[in-house]
């Protein structure tokens, strides 16, 4: 390794390699690649060693109520010198050294600001300033446009390629890999937590052709072969009258209300039906899933669910199973919420919102429900809590559903950490489900699975319904509805 290249190992194996003054931007269809990368950085970052490292999140990692200096020097404050001795904290100089720092990065907030006021453009500002205070090597930001709007976010892009020109070496994960060709020096596709595809900036330059060539073959390795039942699968028996209908449903997030995690979804399950949601990080097929059965998810909830056509309150974990639904889902048990002043306590997802209203939890608390840099496992209120193996947990609640009195089940990514055998184990159950005419719902990032198995397959992309696909169907084209515009 040349002190210009920086390499992290996948958990496929592959290694994925950053360069000082390049901007690599790195495409996921699942959480496999994204969260694996995370935890090297992570552990780099903790390791305190040189190169420095830096991860910024989705959720950003400041302390509001302290200025934006203070946010920006955290653990490094300038101190004052006299002689060989070091005293106090040096207020001044460090708000002149912020200062620098953020004009460097086009901020236009004062060093004396108070961070939990600033707006999402700025606040992605102060982080990576604190990077640029530390002399980080190696940035690297996880879906740092999603919500910024389109001005910020070319404003932001101009940033990072400032970071690359001064010798930084930048990564950024995303699933907008339209927006990436116009940004990025090289393009990284992974899948299944190995690399599936490699695109530098040479292969879109030369023509609006060739990047269009690009950009359809980045879907396409997003989303993997669509070809996927197999040949010998049995007919299934022809569906009946609609079990579960959801019409109008929205949900928002409970520590920031402002966004969505569905929006307007609406979906039709029929008796004897498997149907999927396939979606990407944080598309809102499980969100979707979760809020529907007893408000497990999200908060301000609006929309109707109909079951055999007459409507239903499912607002509670308890009224949606004597409603006829079922959920189970490999996702973590609970949240774990980083209140102010640092405590880090389990609550219900269904509490979530009540701690916000009282100003216990904010938009800097850790809530993710995936590992970050506290190597925190973080998740909503599920129908399985007792920790251990989840997948199996699973396929015994799916064995024993086709001979219950529940009429829909929804799963959520219920293959993940299965064995072959376990995933065919578990399509059995499935199939005695679809032959005894219950209705399943199933979310998951896995769309060759979900078309091996489903009647049909739905799309879903920043908490929205964006099309149905089915087997054989152009990867590229299904690639685009599953990718955020």
């Amino acid at each position: 390794m040349t002190p210009a290249e920086f390499r992290f190992t996948l958990p496929g194996g592959d290694e994925l390699v950053a360069r000082a003054g390049a901007v690599v931007a790195v495409c996921a269809g699942d959480e496999s690649g994204p969260d694996g990368l995370a935890r090297q950085v992570a552990e780099r970052v903790m390791s305190g060693q040189a190169p420095v490292y830096a991860w910024i999140d989705r959720r950003r990692g400041l302390v509001p109520a302290l200025d934006v200096a203070e946010n920006i020097f955290m653990g490094h404050e300038r101190r004052r010198t006299r002689g060989l001795f070091r005293g106090g904290i040096d207020w001044k100089r460090t708000r002149d050294d912020a200062a620098a720092l953020l004009a460097g990065v086009g901020s236009t907030l004062r060093p004396v600001d108070r961070a939990g006021d600033a707006g999402e453009f700025d606040r992605l500002l102060i982080e990576i300033a604190r990077a640029e205070a530390r002399g980080a090597a190696v940035i690297t930001l996880d879906e740092p446009t999603a919500r910024l709007a389109p001005a910020e976010t070319a404003r932001l892009l101009e940033v990072l390629a400032g970071l690359a020109l001064r010798g930084a070496a930048v990564l950024v994960v995303t699933q907008r890999p339209a927006e990436a060709l116009g940004y990025a020096d090289e393009l990284v596709v992974l899948r299944g937590g190995a690399i599936v595809g490699v695109h530098p900036r040479a292969a879109w330059a030369g023509s609006a052709a060739d990047r269009g060539a690009v950009r359809d073959r980045v879907l396409a390795e997003l989303v993997g072969p669509t070809d996927a039942r197999p040949a010998a699968a049995p007919t299934p028996p022809s569906p009946g009258g609609t079990v579960l209908r959801i019409a109008g449903w929205s949900t928002s997030d409970p520590v920031e209300p402002e966004r969505a995690l569905v929006s307007d979804a609406a979906l039709e399950v029929r008796a004897g039906e498997i149907v999927g949601l396939a979606g990407l990080r944080d598309s809102g097929a499980e969100s979707l899933l979760l809020s529907v059965y007893g408000r497990s998810e999200g908060t301000a909830t609006t929309g109707t669910v109909e079951l055999d056509g007459r409507p239903v309150d499912t607002s509670t974990v308890e009224k949606a199973i004597a409603a006829g639904l079922f959920l189970a889902t490999t996702s973590s048990s609970r949240y774990r919420v980083r209140f102010v002043g640092g405590i880090a306590m389990p609550v219900s997802a269904s509490k979530l919102p009540a701690l916000v209203s009282l100003g216990l939890v904010d938009r800097d608390s850790d809530t993710a429900p995936r590992e970050g840099l506290g190597a925190t496992v973080l998740g909503a209120a599920r129908a399985l809590g007792k920790g251990g193996d989840e997948a199996g947990h699973i396929r015994g609640l799916v064995a024993a559903f086709p001979a219950s009195d529940r009429r829909v089940l929804l799963l959520g990514e219920p293959f993940r950490g299965s064995t072959d055998a376990q995933r065919a184990e578990l399509v059995t159950h499935l199939e005695a489900a679809r032959a005894a005419g219950k209705a399943v719902v199933i979310a998951s990032a896995d769309l060759p699975a979900l078309l091996a198995l489903c009647d049909r397959v739905v799309t879903m992309a920043a908490g929205r319904v964006t099309g149905e696909v089915r087997p054989g169907a152009d990867p590229a084209a299904v690639g685009a509805l599953l990718a955020p515009a």
